[in-house]
């Protein structure tokens, strides 16, 4: 008989094994990283302010009381800083979108309720947002890689949108789908003017922008009011 000590140790433990190693991070680990968030949270603040250009790495840094060598220990440089920051924005659009335009959570909504709704989500998306899409769209015309990831959100949003109007809508599948798509080309020239040049008479932070743009589609796609 094996003496006690030198046993293997039982495999049917009652006791469950824990990975210690993902819900406590080293302090040291575990402060980098809440300096990392800090400082994407004030530059996401900064840039909702001011244009990409006429912010620096000292306002961010002091932003967030934190010290410039605090910056560049994470982040390269500024440009570097907005990449990072640009994700972080685009994975909570890509899972805003996937969770609040999920099909099953339609049912039977009406199709101008769905409207409605949309045009709300995507004003107040392009408001929170702001900040980022201005610096994306301006950086476009020498970095077109930049819009990428903001073209592929809106063409999910489009592609989710013609499958929950255009069965709803009265006429042909193919011309209804024609009409969605079209209205979204409409809806999205609209938003980048707000979100580049803000030129009224609704501005971006005017709650009665969602329900004039509401109308608008309302009444190219035919729904009643």
């Amino acid at each position: 008989m094996q003496s006690p000590i030198t046993s293997a140790p039982s495999t049917s433990s009652p006791f469950p094994r824990v990975d210690t190693t993902s819900i406590l991070q080293p302090p040291r680990q575990r402060r980098a990283r809440e300096t990392e968030q800090a400082l994407l949270a004030a530059g996401r603040k900064l840039l909702a302010e001011r244009d990409f250009a006429a912010v620096s790495v000292a306002q961010i840094a002091a932003a967030c009381q934190v010290s410039v060598g605090a910056f560049y220990g994470r982040f390269r440089d500024k440009m570097a800083f907005f990449d990072a920051l640009r994700t972080l924005v685009m994975e909570e659009s890509d899972a805003s979108v996937a969770r609040y335009m999920a099909e099953h959570r339609w049912g039977e909504v009406p199709a101008r309720q769905i409207v409605e709704k949309t045009m709300r989500f995507l004003v107040n998306g392009c408001h929170n947002n702001r900040g980022v899409i201005r610096a994306s769209l301006k950086h476009s015309s020498t970095r077109p890689e930049e819009w990428l990831p903001h073209q592929k959100n809106g063409e999910e949003i489009v592609e989710r949108l013609v499958a929950l109007l255009t069965p709803r809508l009265p006429g042909p599948a193919e011309a209804n789908e024609v009409r969605v798509r079209f209205a979204m080309q409409m809806v999205f020239g609209m938003l980048v003017n707000a979100v580049l040049n803000n030129p009224g008479p609704l501005r971006l932070d005017d709650e009665r922008l969602s329900g004039e743009m509401t109308r608008m589609v309302a009444c190219y796609l035919g729904l009643e009011s």
